[in-house]
């Protein structure tokens, strides 16, 4: 009886190792392809936009416009794509940098401003005078985590407001703990699939996804991103009345 206890456990230790083996190979296969069709694709982007800088018809140039909108959609994909498969793959690299918070913050704010101002919605930044300026960590991660909620919000957002805020959580010599919040007056969601959320390739339903787009993947890299910088993420929401998406 021992002896045959053992030998299971020799098997599913085998199983699990083999299985392990499977998943790495899987992501670091989805890396090098998604790394691979990037470099096309910038391509694609680069001579699309040199066509645009010509003389054109209006025709052409709606066409042509049409060409730039779905390349960069599709890089946006890959992007997504590319990132989960590193953090699957352990292989998310950190910097560890000085670097000013005001101007990543003000930065993602101004490059989402256009689409804010395109959908009538008012988009603010609130920052409390105790964050101070000079941080140390990953501006570019931090930047796209931004990014992510702040898009994720005009995106399921017809009317009303998103607000981003920082504030300090709790100071420690020279360690500090920020939390982030970007709240929104858009469609809100449901308690019972909040947990979907921050699921890799999930929506809260399928209409989702054909109303407004996306992998299901911009959450969940957001919230390994804030993992990885020593944070957590959650939300606050209530279907029909907004979400706050909240990190440290």
């Amino acid at each position: 009886e021992i002896e045959e206890r053992m030998r299971v456990e020799v098997e599913l230790k085998k199983a699990k190792d083999a299985a392990q083996q499977a998943d790495k190979m899987k992501s670091q296969f989805l890396a090098n392809m998604s790394h691979e069709i990037r470099t096309p694709l910038n391509g694609i982007i680069n001579c699309t936009e040199l066509c645009l800088d010509t003389r054109t018809s209006p025709e052409q140039q709606e066409y042509l416009d049409l060409v730039r909108f779905s390349a960069k959609h599709l890089m946006r994909i890959i992007t997504d794509i590319l990132d989960f498969s590193k953090i699957e793959a352990g292989k998310l690299e950190m910097e560890d940098i000085q670097f000013s918070l005001y101007d990543q913050l003000e930065h993602a704010v101004s490059v989402l401003a256009a689409r804010a101002n395109k959908k009538g919605l008012e988009l603010a930044c609130q920052v409390d005078q105790s964050v101070p300026d000079q941080i140390i960590g990953d501006p570019g991660r931090l930047f796209q985590v931004f990014v992510n909620l702040i898009g994720n919000s005009i995106k399921f957002t017809s009317q009303g407001e998103v607000v981003v805020s920082a504030l300090v959580r709790s100071r420690d010599g020279d360690n500090i703990e920020l939390l982030f919040s970007v709240r929104d007056t858009g469609i809100g969601i449901p308690k019972h699939k909040q947990s979907l959320l921050f699921q890799a390739f999930s929506q809260v339903d399928s209409s989702t996804t054909r109303l407004y787009g996306g992998t299901g993947l911009g959450l969940v890299i957001s919230s390994k991103l804030a993992a990885a910088m020593g944070g957590t993420m959650w939300v606050e929401s209530a279907e029909g009345k907004g979400s706050t998406f909240h990190f440290t």
